[in-house]
C-alpha cells in the first residue's frame, strides 16, 4: 500500500474507531452538523481515497464527519446493519453507497420518513427509493465504454477477452462491464467468458486461472476494478501470456503496474471529487439549499502517457 493509500486507510480506521466510541450523536460538537458516511468497504484503496476528499471537505467546512464501511465489498447484510445503527443515531445527513442497491431501500426509506437527508455517492438506488437529495458518481456504462474502446484499438476482431464483473447484485461494476460488452460486441471481440470476481484481487486471479484452463487462447481482459485487473493479471503472468489488461478506478498500485507495463490501462473515476461533492452536497441539503438530483462526477482513461501525472497531482493532495 502506497503512502497516500497509507494515509487514508490511518483516516478510515480513525474515523471507525471515533464512530464506536463517541456515537454520532455526541453532544460535545452539538455546534456542528454531523454527518455520517457508509461506504461499501473501507480495506480497498478506491474509498480510502474516497474518505480523503470528504475528510478534506469535512474539516473546511466545519463538519462532524463519522466514516463506516465493512471488511469486504461483499459484507452486504454487515453494511445494512450499519446503515440501521447510524439511523438510531439521528445524524444531520448520511452519505452512502450502497454494495448492493435493493437491499438498502427498507433502511433508507426509514431516513426518509426521520427527515434525514441522503446523498448517494458512486452508485445509485433502484426507484424502490427516490427521497435521495442526489446521486455523486461516475456514469460506469460510459466508463466501461472507454476501457473496452481502448481494448478494441489493440485487438483484431475474433479475439477472444475474459471480462471480470462484481458480485453479483452490484450494479456499479455490472454497468461497466455491460459498457465494455458493448463496444467490444460491435468490433467483433469474441466474449471469451464472463465471471463475478467479487471486486478481490485473490478471487480474479483463481477466476483467472481456471478460464486460462479452459479457454488459454484468451487475448485481453477488462475488469470492473482494479484489484480485479491486478489479479487476472498475476494469472496471466504464471501462465506466461502478456495480454492487455484494464481495470476501473486507477488506484496507485494500478497506476505503478501501468508504469511498469504490466497493467495496459485503468479508467479513472474522480473518487476523490467524489468524497468533496458528498460532504458539499450533504451539508448544502442541511441548509435547505437547492441541489441537482444527478451529478457526474466524470471518467478518464488512464495509460503509460497519463499514469505519472495522476500519481503527481494525489502527491500533491496531501502536502
Amino acid at each position: 500500500m502506497g503512502g497516500f493509500q497509507m494515509k487514508c486507510f490511518r483516516i478510515a480506521l480513525a474515523l471507525t474507531v471515533a464512530a464506536m466510541a463517541l456515537g454520532i450523536g455526541s453532544a460535545s460538537a452539538a455546534e456542528k452538523p454531523k454527518l455520517a458516511m457508509i461506504l461499501k468497504t473501507l480495506s480497498a484503496p478506491y474509498w480510502q481515497i474516497v474518505v480523503a476528499g470528504a475528510r478534506e471537505a469535512a474539516d473546511k467546512n466545519g463538519a462532524d464527519l463519522v466514516v463506516l464501511g465493512p471488511p469486504t465489498e461483499d459484507a452486504v447484510e454487515q453494511q445494512i446493519n450499519m446503515v440501521q445503527d447510524v439511523l438510531a443515531q439521528k445524524p444531520d445527513a448520511l452519505i452512502f453507497s450502497p454494495s448492493q442497491p435493493p437491499t438498502a431501500v427498507g433502511v433508507l426509506n426509514k431516513f426518509a420518513q426521520a427527515k434525514i437527508p441522503v446523498i448517494l455517492v458512486d452508485t445509485g438506488m433502484p426507484e424502490g427509493f427516490t427521497d435521495y437529495v442526489t446521486f455523486i458518481g461516475t456514469d460506469n456504462y460510459a466508463a466501461g465504454q472507454a476501457g473496452g474502446e481502448a481494448l478494441v484499438k489493440v485487438l483484431k476482431k475474433g479475439d477472444k477477452v475474459l471480462l471480470l464483473d462484481g458480485a453479483p447484485g452490484n450494479p456499479a461494476m455490472t454497468d461497466r462491464v455491460d459498457g465494455a460488452k458493448e463496444r467490444l460486441d460491435a468490433a467483433g471481440i469474441v466474449i471469451g467468458a464472463r465471471q463475478p470476481a467479487y471486486s478481490d484481487r485473490e478471487r480474479a486471479f483463481s477466476v483467472t486461472q481456471n478460464v486460462l484452463q479452459s479457454t488459454p487462447d484468451i487475448a485481453a481482459v477488462f475488469a470492473g476494478n482494479d484489484d480485479e485487473a491486478l489479479g487476472a493479471m498475476r494469472a496471466l503472468k504464471q501462465n506466461g501470456k502478456d495480454v492487455p489488461v484494464i481495470g476501473v478506478n486507477a488506484d496507485d498500485d494500478a497506476l505503478h503496474a501501468i508504469l511498469a507495463g504490466d497493467l495496459y490501462g485503468s479508467v479513472a473515476q474522480s473518487n476523490y471529487q467524489m468524497g468533496v461533492l458528498g460532504v458539499e452536497k450533504a451539508l448544502a441539503a442541511i441548509k435547505g439549499e437547492a441541489v441537482d438530483k444527478r451529478i457526474d462526477s466524470g471518467a478518464e482513461l488512464i495509460t503509460r502517457d497519463n499514469a505519472q501525472a495522476l500519481l503527481d497531482q494525489r502527491a500533491d493532495l496531501t502536502k
